[in-house]
């Protein structure tokens, strides 16, 4: 005969209070274990799709296949490190130590692939690299011109946020805390904005796909409603359905708004990180190339090995410098406009359209800061150590090495051949739309000697054509032993010598800097570029092969080579300059004006002359130390972060606890600091536990007394006074001392940096 129910029980199938039948309590257990497993697989899958939509941003600063890898190796790996932890239930020091171990090993080929052998087996050497890039490639984003791609360690950033909010969400899904998961992506997305481009990157269909993906994830992972009845549950569930689909209807209506007058207010570009960073390289100071061009094209120079060079294309030049700016004096690099600026890039320009060509480059004499390059550059190798030192202009398509580039170099490109300068067929040219700074002195007599041709045409590129003609008529001398005199120099009164001595006579720095003006005169932007051509296509190139010609912008084909310097060829007689030709009356000079010795030496300001003394070696001693202190310091304070910031939570947690019963008159704080000394002590203590059973399990008649004193003080009808608490909190020190006695050294140091307490004590805190 079987047993007749309890009472209070119901059996599986009976009716309930709303007809319907019943599940027995097993079933219930089973269906909450199972949607309590389930919500945090969805709360993963919703974090992935927000961390995709949040790293959108991420490509127009990097446009690099590398930065999608990061993103979703960091992910899983972060993830699983985290889901791992928490199945095996690892002390939070272990786990922490474990996740760093694990992401270091990840980290080198997701974060720095080109230090990683094979592009995925981690190096000593790529170690050292995403090592040091947790300090410096955060400034390497800002310096080095976007697309970084995978340069250096830029990508190590964006490794370390996916990764550490990886970990911290899937920590957080699995104690049933979502905000970690929703801070990791906010962080993410912020990111991806502050070092981000100039210009926003689809900034509101991010914005709306970002609050879509928030709101689905709220509905989706809510608990289910349930109401008194059926008919009751689904008014529920139909009126939560309506309310999002309001919120959604309106976030969609704050971000379209939002964005069109974000839109209207700022349209071309934001203010961010990149903004107020502006590391380039300034060359306005330095000596022109052209300034220098004859001490290359004579001896002893000129029969000298400048480089030598593979795949250079028949006609093309290796391109040294581009000079843009005229001052009367010199042709120098211009600041601004169409001039750009010399900045950081990575060793990919990714330039558009067009065949590449490797060209292999060993440079054998210097050219000072400028690093000779050939074509439209697309890419470079350089060595590593020099990767820091290397500024590329795309204004310009000229680079150069921060210090001057050493004697011996070799280095290789890949880069998009430029058709060969033009010499004739200049009409159907018209100018460009490049902004120049104006020329500061022009001469005169060189354009009104040119404005006599220009009259037999009407087009800008006719008379640029009638122009290059004039001065293709002219002669080439570099005024060696045994060539027609020509000065050197590239001045305004240079340049009108030109059109005073007959023949013309000169060479590529005058030549090239006299179109330049010229077409500039027309309305063309000019600029000046000065390298080496192989004239006999044996790869060297020597000093002699050193030459100069002008690049005048095309509204239709960009910038486009011209060639005006005159073909060599046997000078005529020259006959004398105009100026020269009418003789001038002698002058009778002045008697000289007899010396008279000054017995009193001037006093002359002689501070410029001194000579900056060495440094003492005391100095120098304190400076190595200075050096190595904040090094070691900040290395050591970094490893033994765990402790001084355990340190620090517990200072501040007791303060706290102290204050608020000093202004309560209550003893909890100082009851609760007891106890978590009893957990730190390696005792279990539940959360249900009463303080009389803490105090036995710590097995201590001091915590037993403390606890028996804290039951009286708490239901004690006058409460506790000032002095009372001022006394217990007395106590709580002498108990937390006879807690750590009769324990060896290395477990009183064991309890004195647990971490036990302070994690309970921050879940009870930060619980939702």
């Amino acid at each position: 005969m079987s047993a007749a129910p309890q009472q209070g029980s119901a059996q599986p199938g009976t009716p309930g209070p709303d007809g319907a039948p019943r599940q027995s309590a097993t079933r219930r257990e089973h269906r909450l274990r199972a949607q309590r497993q389930t919500t945090p697989v969805r709360d993963l899958l919703f974090y992935a799709v927000m961390i995709g939509v949040c790293a959108v941003p991420l490509w127009p600063l990097y446009q690099h296949p590398a930065v999608g890898i990061t993103v979703l190796g960091a992910l899983l790996g972060g993830l699983g490190i985290g889901w791992l932890g928490r199945v095996r239930a690892l002390p939070w020091p272990v786990f922490t130590v474990v996740a760093l171990a694990w992401g270091l090993l990840i980290g080198v080929p997701l974060a720095v692939p080109t230090h990683a052998l094979n592009g995925f087996i981690p190096t000593l050497d790529g170690l050292a690299v995403f090592v040091t890039g947790l300090v410096r490639s955060w400034v390497d984003i800002l310096s080095v011109d976007p697309p970084l791609g995978n340069y250096d360690a830029v990508l190590v950033p964006v490794f370390v946020l996916v990764y550490a909010g990886a970990v911290c969400a899937v920590r957080g899904f699995l104690s049933g805390r979502r905000w970690p998961g929703v801070l990791a992506a906010v962080a993410l997305l912020l990111f991806g904005i502050i070092f981000g481009m100039r210009t926003g990157y689809r900034p509101v269909e991010v914005g709306v796909a970002s609050l879509f993906v928030a709101l689905a994830w709220i509905v989706a992972v809510r608990p289910a409603v349930r109401g008194m009845d059926e008919s009751h549950s689904r008014r529920l569930r139909a009126g939560q359905v309506r309310r999002g689909m309001a919120a959604l209807v309106f976030a969609l209506v704050c971000a379209l708004a939002g964005g069109a007058l974000a839109a209207a207010l700022s349209p071309d570009r934001r203010e961010v990180l990149r903004s107020a960073f502006s590391p380039t390289f300034e060359l306005q100071r330095h000596v022109s190339p052209l300034q220098e061009y004859r001490s290359w094209v004579t001896d002893p120079s000129a029969e000298t090995t400048v480089a030598t060079v593979q795949g250079l294309p028949a006609g093309s030049m290796l391109r040294v410098a581009v000079m843009d700016q005229y001052n009367g004096v010199a042709m120098q690099v211009g600041n601004g406009g169409s001039s750009g600026t010399f900045a950081r890039v990575p060793s990919k320009i990714q330039r558009e359209g067009g065949a590449r060509e490797r060209i292999q480059v060993d440079l054998k004499v210097s050219q000072g800061q400028w690093l000779p390059l050939a074509g439209a550059l697309d890419s470079l190798q350089i060595p590593e150590e020099l990767r820091d030192r290397f500024y590329f202009n795309k204004s310009l398509d000229a680079a150069v090495l921060s210090g001057d580039a050493p004697q011996s170099l070799s280095y290789s490109m890949e880069s998009v051949p430029l058709p060969a300068p033009m010499r004739d067929g200049l009409g159907s040219l018209t100018p460009g739309s490049a902004k120049q700074a104006d020329l500061e002195q022009v001469p005169q007599k060189l354009v009104d000697a040119v404005e006599t041709q220009w009259v037999k045409a009407s087009e800008p590129g006719d008379r640029l054509q009638l122009a290059l003609s004039y001065l293709q008529a002219g002669f080439v001398s570099h005024g060696g032993d045994e060539e027609v005199f020509s000065r050197s120099g590239h001045s305004v009164e240079r340049l009108d010598l030109l059109t005073q001595e007959d023949p013309m006579v000169g060479d590529a720095e005058q030549y090239s800097v006299a179109f330049a003006v010229l077409a500039r005169e027309l309305g063309f932007p000019s600029r000046v570029v000065s390298g080496y051509v192989d004239s006999n296509g044996d790869g060297q190139l020597q000093g002699s092969e050193l030459t100069a010609w002008v690049e005048v912008q095309d509204q239709q084909r960009g910038w486009v080579g011209i060639d005006p310097n005159p073909e060599p060829r046997e000078t005529k007689k020259q006959e004398k300059s105009k100026q020269n030709s009418i003789a001038l009356p002698r002058s009778v000079l002045p008697p000289e004006v007899p010396r008279q010795e000054d017995t009193v030496t001037p006093n002359m300001d002689e501070t410029a002359q001194t000579p900056t003394p060495p440094p003492s070696e005391l100095s120098l001693l304190i400076a190595a130390i200075w050096w190595w202190t904040w090094r070691v310091g900040l290395s050591l304070l970094l490893l033994t972060s765990p402790l001084w910031i355990l340190v620090l939570l517990e200072a501040w947690r007791r303060g706290a606890r102290r204050r608020r019963d000093r202004r309560r008159l209550s003893v909890a704080g100082g009851w609760a600091e007891l106890r978590d000394e009893v957990i730190d002590a390696g005792h279990p203590v539940a959360w249900s536990d009463t303080r009389t059973e803490v105090a036995q399990g710590s097995g201590r008649d001091t915590v037993m007394v403390m606890a028996r004193r804290a039951d009286e003080l708490s239901f004690a009808p006058w409460g506790a006074q000032r002095d009372d608490v001022e006394r217990y909190w007395k106590g709580v020190r002498a108990a937390r001392k006879d807690l750590r006695t009769g324990r060896t050294r290395r477990q009183r140091w064991a309890q004195r940096f647990s971490w036990r307490s302070v994690t309970r004590w921050l879940r009870e805190t930060f619980r939702p």
